[in-house]
C-alpha cells in the first residue's frame, strides 16, 4: 500500500472516529435533554430518579436530606382567567424562586403540571427542613409581576426525610405527597412533615373515595331537606337540600368529609348535578311558593356550561328558575370573584336567586355584595348562636340585619337551636331562619307531606318538641 493510501485510510479512520464521537455526544445530549422539563428547564422525574442515589450517598450517619413536594394553589384559575401563556410564565417564575431558595447543593424538579419536588441540600437536623419550607413559602407568597399583572398564589409543602421515612425516591416522594395533602387540608401556605399515622388516614380517604364513586353510580347519595322558616309566623318558605350519604361499612359520612373528596377527585360536578336533579324532582311536588336552596361548590362556578346544565335540569322537572336559590360560601367567592362573576351573572339573568352563605366569616364582604348579583345573605351560625352571650356576635348580627335591609336583600339566620335566639332575631325583624330548633332535615316524602298540609310549624318551647312535629310528618 502506498503512502498516500495509508494517509487516506488514516484520515478516513480519524474522520469516522470523529463522527462517532459527535454522534455519541449528540446522543448523550438528547438523553440528557429528555431528563429535563421543556418549559422550565428543571430536571424532570426521570432525572430526579437517576440522581437520587448519588445525592443520598452524600449523607453522613448524623445527617439527613429532605424531600419536599409542592404545587401551585390557584394555578387553574390563573390559566382560565389570563390564558396558558401567562400560566407558563408563572410556572417558570415559580421554578426560579424555588431554585434560588434551594441553592446548588439541592435539586428542584418539575414532576408535571404544577407539581414540583425538591431534594434539599444535606441537613444537620430535622428542623432545618422546616426552615427551608418556611423560606420557600415566604418566597412563593410574594406577588408575581407578569405582563403588568400582579398575581398572587400560594402553596403547601409536604416533607419526608431520608433516611427516617424511606430510602427510595418513590417512597419518599409518596410520603412527601401525603404530607402535602395534610398541609393543604390544614390551611393555606403551611408545611407538614410526614407522620406514619398519615398513611392510615390516606388509606381511609382512598377507601372513602372508592365507596363514593360506587355510591354515585348507584344513586346512594340522597338529598334531605331542612326547612327554611319565616320567623314572623313560623311558615315554611323553602327547603335547603343537603347531600346525605350512608355507607354500609362506614355508616353516616358527613358532607364535610365527602365533599372535599369529591372536589379533589373531580367528582363534584357529577355529585352536584345528581343531588340537584333529585331535589328538583322533589320540589316539583311542592306548592309554587316553596323555594329550593342548594349549596354549590365554588368549582361549579368556574364551569362556563353550568347555567345551561342547570336550565336543562329545571326544564326536565318543570321547576321555575325563580324558585331556585344557590348558596355559595362567602369564603369561596372572595377567592374567585373574577372567575365566578360571568357564571353568576348568567344564572341571575335566568331568574335564579343567589345567596351568600356563611356570611361574616369570609373576606371583602361588602365588596362582594357590591360586585355580584346577590339576593340573599345567610348569617353564619357561629355568630347567630352567640347573640345572647357575646356582645360582639350580637353587634355583628344586628349590623348585618341593618345592612341587608338597606340593600333590600333577604336575610336568613343559620343554626337556630334555641327559642330565645329565635325571639331575639324576630324582635329585630330578621326575615327567616333555619336550624334544629325547627326540626331535623326531612326526606323528600316527609317534606312534601308537610308543605301539602299547609307548611306551618307551630311554635314550641324546645327543639325536642319541634323535632317531634317534623318526625310526625315522616
Amino acid at each position: 500500500m502506498g503512502i498516500f493510501a495509508i494517509v487516506a485510510a488514516a484520515f478516513s479512520l480519524t474522520r469516522m472516529k470523529h463522527r462517532l464521537t459527535e454522534h455519541r455526544h449528540a446522543e448523550n445530549a438528547a438523553i440528557e435533554l429528555a431528563k429535563h422539563d421543556a418549559l422550565t428547564g428543571l430536571p424532570n422525574r426521570r432525572k430526579l430518579d437517576d440522581s437520587f442515589n448519588d445525592l443520598m450517598d452524600q449523607v453522613q450517619p448524623d445527617e439527613c436530606r429532605a424531600v419536599l413536594m409542592l404545587d401551585v394553589d390557584g394555578f387553574k384559575p390563573v390559566n382560565d382567567l389570563y390564558g396558558h401563556g401567562v400560566g407558563d410564565i408563572l410556572l417558570c417564575k415559580f421554578a426560579e424562586r424555588l431554585t434560588l431558595e434551594v441553592g446548588s447543593e439541592g435539586l428542584v424538579a418539575r414532576l408535571g403540571g404544577d407539581e414540583f419536588a425538591i431534594v434539599s441540600p444535606v441537613l444537620s437536623e430535622k428542623p432545618d427542613a422546616g426552615s427551608l419550607a418556611r423560606r420557600l413559602l415566604a418566597a412563593i407568597q410574594k406577588p408575581f409581576d407578569i405582563e403588568g399583572r400582579e398575581i398572587r398564589i400560594g402553596s403547601g409543602v409536604g416533607i419526608s426525610l431520608f433516611p427516617d421515612d424511606g430510602h427510595s425516591s418513590s417512597e419518599l416522594l409518596r410520603r412527601a405527597d401525603i404530607a402535602l395533602y395534610r398541609a393543604k387540608t390544614s390551611g393555606t401556605s403551611l408545611f407538614r412533615f410526614f407522620e406514619i399515622e398519615m398513611d392510615a388516614s390516606i388509606l381511609h380517604r382512598s377507601l372513602l373515595e372508592q365507596r363514593l364513586r360506587r355510591a354515585m353510580d348507584s344513586d346512594a347519595l340522597k338529598p334531605e331537606y331542612q326547612p327554611i322558616i319565616r320567623l314572623s309566623d313560623n311558615k315554611i318558605i323553602g327547603f335547603e337540600a343537603l347531600a346525605r350519604w350512608y355507607d354500609p361499612d362506614f355508616g353516616y359520612v358527613p358532607p364535610n368529609q365527602f365533599i372535599p373528596i369529591a372536589e379533589d377527585a373531580g367528582m363534584i360536578s357529577e355529585l352536584t348535578e345528581n343531588i340537584l336533579r333529585q331535589a328538583c324532582k322533589a320540589a316539583s311536588r311542592w306548592p309554587d311558593d316553596i323555594d329550593l336552596s342548594l349549596n354549590i361548590s365554588s368549582l361549579k362556578l368556574q364551569e362556563q356550561g353550568f347555567p345551561l346544565k342547570l336550565a336543562a335540569v329545571l326544564a326536565e322537572s318543570g321547576v321555575l328558575p325563580q324558585r331556585i336559590t344557590l348558596d355559595i360560601s362567602e369564603a369561596a367567592l372572595s377567592r374567585n370573584v373574577k372567575l365566578s362573576h360571568p357564571v353568576l351573572r348568567q344564572l341571575a339573568d335566568s331568574g335564579i336567586k343567589l345567596a351568600l352563605d356563611d356570611y361574616g366569616v369570609g373576606n371583602s364582604s361588602l365588596n362582594i355584595l357590591r360586585q355580584l348579583p346577590i339576593d340573599t345573605v345567610k348569617i353564619d351560625d357561629n355568630f347567630v348562636c352567640g347573640v345572647l352571650k357575646d356582645p360582639e356576635c350580637a353587634a355583628m348580627v344586628e349590623a348585618v340585619l341593618v345592612l341587608t335591609k338597606g340593600l333590600n336583600l333577604r336575610v336568613v339566620a343559620e343554626g337556630l337551636e334555641q327559642k330565645e335566639i329565635v325571639d331575639w332575631l324576630s324582635d329585630r325583624q330578621c326575615e327567616a331562619g333555619q336550624g334544629h330548633y325547627f326540626g331535623t332535615s326531612l326526606t323528600a316524602e316527609a317534606a312534601t307531606k308537610l308543605v301539602q298540609a299547609g307548611g306551618w310549624i307551630a311554635p314550641a318551647g324546645s327543639a325536642a318538641e319541634m323535632k317531634q312535629l317534623t318526625e310526625n310528618a315522616s
